[in-house]
């Protein structure tokens, strides 16, 4: 003898497991999609870094970029503080040998701690104000940095490394080449 009952009963179980498998199936895709998010952000920003090694990115046209204040930190060795801004940056590497450029606004204990961390030493000699270039910048300038007493770093031979600072502007330049 068959229940009548049992016919339709079956069929909304039947349903409501469909359902739920439904459900369930979306949630696995779902979970699925962000994880291939993130995981294509991972390797978007490991291409980033390692591009950004090989070919660093530098922007003289325009301040406080986010390429400026990576070349603040590699090249200056100190962390940024509210203090430091309207950071300008130059990079040429063409050829054998590279020069960078960073000129920057910031109080004198930025200054001080860049020569401690680099440990710079005072210029004595006026002929020594490191490495001619011809490029023009608005923000590089050259007429007033002649007035300043640099300070420097580096190995004859190899590279050098100087800091200007002009404390009544407060403002610094930085110029790292090599030879």
């Amino acid at each position: 003898m068959r229940h009548p009952r049992i016919l339709p009963l079956a069929l909304i179980l039947i349903l409501l497991s469909c359902d739920r498998i439904k459900r369930n199936g979306a949630a696995a895709v779902d979970k699925a999609g962000r994880t291939v998010a993130q995981a294509k952000q991972k390797i978007s920003s490991k291409k980033n870094q390692l591009a950004d090694k090989i070919f660093p990115g530098f922007d003289s046209e325009k301040p406080d970029t986010e390429n400026n204040k990576r070349r603040f930190r590699e090249y200056l060795e100190v962390d940024l503080i509210e203090d430091v801004r309207n950071i300008y940056c130059y990079g040429d590497f063409l050829g054998a040998d590279y020069k960078v450029l960073i000129a920057f606004s910031c109080d004198p204990i930025t200054i001080d701690k860049v020569i401690a961390v680099k440990k710079m030493q005072q210029v004595t000699s006026k002929d020594d104000d490191g490495l001619f270039f011809s490029e023009n910048f608005k923000w590089w300038d050259k007429d007033r940095i002649k007035m300043l007493q640099p300070s420097k770093v580096g190995k004859e031979e190899e590279n050098w490394q100087y800091l200007w600072y002009d404390p009544k502007t407060k403002q610094a330049y930085f110029e790292a080449y090599s030879l």
